[in-house]
């Protein structure tokens, strides 16, 4: 169980009850100048400035993006000597470009990261650039005990976290009255939604398979429910516990396999990647969505259809009958966020944008109050959330124990490709429940 997380969960329930929240919390160049009142305002004026910044948020007018794209917009009104060019791609291909980028020590100013492993990787390549924590403590930042733990490697800061996140399911409630079908509260209840939803020609539930990173995280999941032991993934990938002797992994490998073989998943979801799994499920064409809290802009987004937004809702990841696990057993983590990049050509301003940036009363207050994130500070409330943002709320309020990382970022790099692949090759069909758990063990014995 991480503490950091919980002790960060009960400030924010303390702090809801006094009307102030606290949650912990996971293209094309543009810019334009909007105004808008921010804290640590560096001096305007000075040299003319530009400043390359890497975003794996491409869409600029809704969510996250939108968040954002608000805060480059209030730096560069408030210093008009600075100029920010900005380069978004989508998920994998931010990926993949930005791991180029480390192989050629392209000289990128602040940089979108991912914690854990793949944060990792840069830090073993000295792309990115330590930072003192001691500078992002107290009421300017207001960054919650425990969220930078996949930020941290060897005792020392790599970057800031922007979200809080956690896996859950969103679901369409329209979708469920309208077929008279049960919202699932066990696992059981889930893949008897899902064949119902099948025989109705509707896709039950829909999954970026093509990333391969959910796959695990629904695996880890569902040792949660089985086990009722957050450490138990974890331990398995420090190589303190063996995933191919432990009950607990066998019974969840066996539950896995049962959503991959009942049709729970759209059809082509082994070659959907973010994008197309959000669209099937945002376009009505899928009862629900297994992804995180980062994506709760969704009630929010006027490009989205009206009905949609109306009957977006949260569900938690069911519990297993006869495991040991509850529904307040939350996989959470802090994933995504942000660093500054060693070969900058602008070392002393970029770390002055990042530093507003990443100041409670830009990205944190910005976030929330456009419905798009459940950010990592502190932050006040005001009283326009969206219901699938006091759902989500909700469930972080009413969370017993958080996991602290997803599996696959505990290890090491090659950890994760090696597990991401075992996953793969298992929901393609090309391995067992028995040897998916041998593949496994295999990726976390070599690393």
């Amino acid at each position: 169980m991480n503490k950091g997380l919980l002790s960060g969960r009960n400030a924010l329930l303390a702090g809801a009850l006094a009307a102030t929240a606290v949650l912990s919390a996971c293209g094309s160049n543009n810019s334009s100048n909007t105004a808008s009142e921010g804290n640590n305002t560096p001096a305007a004026g000075g040299e003319q400035v530009t400043l390359r910044v890497f975003s794996n948020l491409p869409d600029r007018k809704s969510g996250q993006g939108l968040a954002e794209q608000m805060v480059i917009d209030n730096y560069t009104k408030e210093n008009p000597n600075v100029k920010i060019e900005l380069e978004t791609l989508a998920e994998e291909p931010f990926k993949n470009k930005l791991k180029a980028y480390m192989a050629s020590n392209e000289p990128i100013d602040v940089t979108m990261v991912h914690g854990g492993a793949e944060l990792n990787t840069l830090v073993q390549a000295g792309y990115v650039k330590e930072l003192d924590p001691a500078e992002y403590e107290g009421e300017a930042f207001s960054f919650l005990p425990g969220v930078y733990t996949s930020f941290t490697f060897n005792d020392k800061l790599y970057g800031l976290p922007r979200n809080s996140d956690y896996e859950v399911i969103y679901y369409n409630k329209r979708l469920f009255e309208e077929n008279n079908i049960k919202v699932p509260a066990t696992y059981a209840e889930l893949i008897e939604a899902g064949k119902q939803f099948r025989e109705k020609g509707i896709e039950p539930m829909s999954i970026n398979g093509k990333d391969l990173w959910s796959f695990g995280a629904f695996f880890q999941d569902l040792v949660i429910r089985v086990g009722g032991d957050q450490n138990l993934m974890l331990d398995a990938v420090a190589k303190k516990k063996d995933f191919t002797t432990d009950e607990t992994f066998k019974k969840a490998a066996e539950l896995l396999g049962e959503a991959r073989d009942s049709g729970l998943f759209q059809a082509s979801y082994m070659t959907s990647d973010y994008g197309a799994s959000q669209n099937l499920f945002t376009q009505e064409r899928a009862a629900m969505w297994y992804m995180g809290s980062w994506e709760a802009g969704m009630a929010t987004n006027e490009n989205l259809p009206q009905t949609f937004r109306d009957n977006v809702a949260v569900l938690k990841f069911p519990v297993v009958e006869g495991g040991k696990g509850k529904n307040t057993d939350l996989l959470a983590w802090n994933g995504g966020g942000y660093s500054l990049v060693n070969s900058s050509k602008h070392p002393e301003e970029a770390k002055k944008f990042f530093d507003y940036l990443m100041s409670a009363g830009q990205w944190a207050k910005t976030v929330w109050d456009i419905g798009a994130a459940v950010p990592a500070q502190t932050y006040q409330l005001n009283g326009n959330e969206s219901s699938l943002q006091k759902e989500l709320t909700e469930v972080l309020t009413g969370a017993t124990t958080t996991a602290g990382s997803l599996g696959l970022d505990y290890g090491t790099p090659k950890f994760k490709d090696d597990s991401q692949n075992a996953f793969g090759k298992f929901f393609a069909g090309g391995s067992t429940a028995e040897q998916m758990l041998s593949d496994l063990q295999s990726a976390a014995a070599s690393q």
